[in-house]
């Protein structure tokens, strides 16, 4: 199943299958107890989920070959990873990293198989250079690595839950594997929006929306945005700013202040 590892990568095996499937029963599950646990009050409450990241931060989605992968790139062998994506500005960026690189060696160690990659990456920390060689359109390329640190977004282990009752609005913190099950891209971070009160006509915001900015400023905790609320509320504003993500990509919608 696809993970979020303690190392800075979102791994990503060949197949995806049974992770989608597994993820829309447990988004479907999680929404059902958020339904029944908002009803009484905002509250906090913990789920499984990694611990908090110690080794070094890369900023890149990655994929294991397969045997198809491999024939398609004219391989003999299935050793290596494959990035699927870089995060904007992240450390594999800043490297010169792109989608589509074929990595074969990482921090001094042959890359033969997906689990020689997680434990590799595992093994570094922030702040520390690796090498990184990889295969790019068939010639070999060799880059150094800047590992950063674990942002606060990306150190989120427990679901945070908060509710602005004058809205109908209940929101919580967005988890690795909440991430997969909304279908948001994987280096999403912000505020998910796990209930909106259909009554309220005023109101733009649909479920599953991810609150990535207010007023220009970031926020992953629902608390944060309540803080927010409250705070133009006595100042007797009358809304809001906020940079919406949703399936289709980002919007800006204004937040009513009741």
């Amino acid at each position: 199943m696809a993970a979020y590892c303690e190392i800075g990568i979102y791994f990503s095996p060949f197949n995806q299958g049974a992770s989608r499937l597994f993820m829309k029963t447990f988004f479907k599950r999680l929404s059902s107890f958020f339904t029944t646990v908002l009803m009484a009050a905002a509250v906090l409450v913990s789920l499984c989920g990694p611990s908090v990241a110690r080794s070094g931060f890369t900023g890149m989605q990655i994929q294991g070959m397969s045997p198809k992968i491999a024939q398609a790139l004219g391989r003999k062998t299935i050793d290596g990873i494959l990035v699927r994506d870089v995060a904007l500005g992240g450390p594999a960026d800043s490297a010169g990293i792109k989608r589509g690189d074929l990595i074969l060696k990482y921090a001094g160690k042959k890359i033969d198989s997906f689990k020689t990659m997680v434990l590799a990456a595992g093994s570094t920390k922030s702040g520390q250079q690796v090498k990184v060689s990889l295969i790019r359109e068939g010639k070999p390329v060799d880059l150094t690595m800047t590992l950063g640190e674990w942002t606060e977004p990306w150190k989120i282990t427990q679901t945070a839950v908060a509710a602005i009752a004058p809205l109908g609005l209940t929101m919580a913190t967005l988890t690795q594997k909440m991430r997969k099950g909304l279908d948001l891209r994987w280096s999403s971070t912000g505020v998910v929006v796990t209930l909106v009160d259909q009554e309220k006509k005023f109101m733009e915001l649909v479920r599953g929306d991810l609150i990535i900015q207010v007023n220009q400023e970031e926020v992953w905790l629902p608390e944060q945005v309540l803080a927010k609320y409250t705070a133009a509320k006595k100042a007797k504003r009358k809304n809001l700013l906020l940079l919406v993500e949703r399936a289709n990509g980002f919007q800006y919608m204004s937040l009513p202040v009741k």
